[in-house]
């Protein structure tokens, strides 16, 4: 009688924990689905921030390899719609070549810091990393390249830029104050940002699944994700019609910093 009791009772505890376990997946995917669907909006409004803020808002409810895993796959098809709508590749090319060759080479280095070095505070940097590109933006910073040093400083930058992505899957710092600053159309700018979005998220992925981080699970999650994304980013560009541009990306980096602030003081 109290072997079977004790089974019975094991069963039950099996029981709850399974519940709690799936209690617990379907409030973390709601979050997330929340989260794409607004990093979306921005996508489709101002043509960047998808990674950015699926990764710092991601990482508030998970952690920075994960993140990085869920916003995979989205952001591959969004930007190579992004590319495919936008500007002249080969111009874009033959102008950032060698800083974009430098935004993927350490990108395994940057991820493998992360992996060794759990305890050190990376949303923190993430957060310091979101706070330069706001502030910098709302300021007006908008440096001019000259194109005689165009391509050392580029490949400079873009090593940089490539150890940050590792580091936080943030990859608007310094990369788009770096594309500004070539004094490219509107229309180049946006590609050319597609390009680099798109190349940084490839070599994280495979430097993800290098590290034993990109799991079925979460490839099949991030596939998921592209209709929470799809969602934002179809709504974000009704949205454009009724803001201007330039009130959108006011609005837009004033959230960021006080996201930024908030990963500072608050992350991990």
């Amino acid at each position: 009688m109290e072997s079977r009791i004790a089974r019975v009772y094991v069963r039950s505890r099996k029981a709850e924990i399974t519940l709690d376990v799936e209690i617990g997946l379907s409030g973390f995917i709601g979050q997330i689905c929340l989260i794409f669907i607004l990093a979306g909006l921005v996508k489709g409004t101002v043509g960047f921030g998808l990674p950015t803020i699926g990764i710092g808002l991601g990482a508030l409810i998970s952690d920075i390899p994960t993140a990085m895993m869920l916003i995979l796959v989205p952001t591959v098809l969004t930007n190579i719609i992004q590319i495919w709508n936008t500007g002249s590749l080969v111009d874009v090319i033959s102008k950032s070549w060698a800083f974009l060759l430098g935004s993927v080479l350490l990108v395994p280095l940057g991820l493998w810091a992360v992996v060794s070095l759990p305890s050190f505070p990376f949303e923190r940097l993430l957060g310091l990393t979101i706070l330069v590109y706001s502030l910098a933006s709302l300021n007006g910073f908008n440096p001019v390249m000259q194109m005689q040093h165009n391509h050392r400083l580029g490949m400079g930058l873009g090593l940089l830029n490539s150890v940050l992505t590792g580091m936080t899957g943030s990859m608007s710092v310094p990369g788009v104050m770096y594309l500004r600053s070539l004094q490219l159309s509107k229309d180049d700018l946006l590609c050319a940002m597609g390009v680099l979005f798109l190349i940084s998220t490839i070599a994280m992925g495979m430097s993800l699944w290098w590290f034993e981080r990109a799991t079925q699970d979460l490839s099949i999650l991030s596939v998921a994700m592209c209709l929470p994304v799809g969602l934002g980013v179809w709504c974000g560009r009704r949205l454009r019609r009724a803001l201007s541009e330039d009130q959108f990306k006011q609005i837009f980096l004033y959230a960021f910093t006080i996201l930024g602030v908030y990963l500072v003081v608050f992350g991990g």
